[in-house]
């Protein structure tokens, strides 16, 4: 009896409670559709790709060269109220489709082909044999002109890249290697390293050609980046102690305090790799080293400079040419440290001549010749001795920023010169 009561007294309270006007639920939040089954579309069946059809000469030309670029190794070609000869104009056409244009010389090693019905229609069964893949082929850039090409070159040198592919347009020969290495020793703050560069060029002969490069770097691409750090912290730091000079002279003074004092350096005896890092964070010396950060610092101080090449007792040498107040004088680094001046020389033609180094002297303006004077008279007549050209400013420069932390190069193939 107690449970027929409680199971009237539950019902009554449902009933009580739907009664309410929406205290609780309200119908308005409530929405029932029926589901209704989305039937899917229908695939369209796959169409395969119709092989090209051509006439004359040019439509064959254009669809050879068209398999070529897309990667295709093996395809049809279909012939239709061919004008002209076909076997001539196929044998011509993949002659020149490997020979003259750019992508079959860079791409193609081989083709083959089996063609079939009459000499006006049939078909041409095409093979193909690639040297490179699709991916390098799809890998090349194009530019256009031998200074945009160069422009490309240098970005990819500056973000340590291991190879680039550049389809040029209006090609200009050009030695992209020593272009390259020029480059990277009067810019040591962007380019720290000397690249190992390789180039080929496909084909030989056109004013389009592909210039394949390749570069080799002594370390991977995150140490070289921090290498390339700690060298424009201290090109920087220099340049700004550089500029306290009240003129050229005084810079250039101030440069080659901060440049022959900062080590008692160990001398090289190859030429570095990264000619910027061996001098200032190794403190090994070699007259690329000096001549090329030499170089840098004049440029961003505003005094006329460059870097000349060629020997010294037969053996390759790299010094500089500056011009102080209208006249031009050769700086030596290299051979201050050996030597041990402690003063800036500011060096002649014929100087440099009596002390057995060559160069092509036409490609660069002339010194002042030393200026005859009078020694001491005699009653018998004087005798003449050529004087000094002008040294440096007798400004007393500031002291040297602090060196950062280096770290100490290899002994094996290097010799210890102090400067006293």
């Amino acid at each position: 009896m107690k449970r027929f009561a409680a199971l009237f007294l539950l019902i009554c309270l449902l009933l009580a409670l739907t009664a309410c006007d929406g205290e609780l639920v309200k119908d308005d939040y409530l929405s029932v559709k029926t589901h209704v089954e989305q039937s899917l579309p229908e695939p369209e069946p796959s169409q395969e790709e119709q092989p090209p059809i051509v006439s004359n000469r040019n439509e064959l030309r254009g669809a050879v060269l068209s398999f070529i670029r897309d990667w295709t190794e093996q395809g049809t070609i279909l012939v239709h109220d061919y004008s002209g000869d076909i076997s001539a104009d196929l044998a011509e056409t993949l002659r020149y489709a490997t020979e003259e244009e750019p992508i079959g010389a860079f791409a193609v090693d081989y083709t083959d082909y089996e063609l079939s019905g009459t000499a006006r229609s049939g078909s041409i069964a095409l093979r193909i044999v690639f040297r490179r893949s699709a991916a390098e082929v799809d890998s090349i850039v194009t530019v256009n002109g031998s200074a945009a090409a160069f422009a490309k070159m240098q970005k990819a040198l500056m973000n340590f890249d291991t190879a680039l592919t550049l389809r040029v347009r209006n090609y200009e020969p050009v030695d992209f290697a020593a272009e390259l290495r020029d480059y990277c020793l009067e810019h040591p703050e962007q380019m720290l390293v000397l690249p190992d560069a390789s180039a080929e060029v496909y084909p030989h002969e056109g004013e389009t050609r592909i210039v394949e490069l390749h570069f080799s770097y002594p370390e991977g691409r995150d140490e070289l980046r921090r290498m390339q750090d700690s060298v424009n912290t201290i090109l920087s730091s220099a340049s700004s102690y550089i500029r306290t000079g009240k003129d050229d002279a005084a810079c250039v003074n101030l440069l080659f305090r901060f440049l022959t004092g900062r080590f008692a350096y160990t001398v090289g005896n190859e030429e570095p790799a990264m000619p910027a890092y061996s001098l200032l964070c190794q403190g090994v010396a070699h007259s690329l080293s000096f001549a090329s950060v030499f170089y840098a610092e004049c440029r961003t101080a505003n005094v006329e400079c460059c870097i000349l090449s060629g020997t010294k007792d037969g053996a390759v040498w790299y010094w500089n040419l500056i011009a102080l107040d209208g006249e031009y004088y050769h700086v030596d680094l290299m051979r201050a440290v050996e030597e041990g001046e402690t003063e800036l020389h500011l060096l002649t033609t014929k100087e440099l001549q009596d002390e057995g180094y060559a160069w092509d002297e036409t490609s660069h303006p002339a010194t002042p010749e030393p200026e005859e004077q009078p020694s001491e008279a005699s009653e018998n007549g004087g005798t003449t001795e050529n004087t000094a050209p002008p040294t440096e400013s007798t400004e007393s420069p500031t002291e040297p920023p602090t060196e950062a932390t280096t770290e100490p190069p290899s002994s094996e193939t290097e010799e210890t010169t102090e400067t006293p």
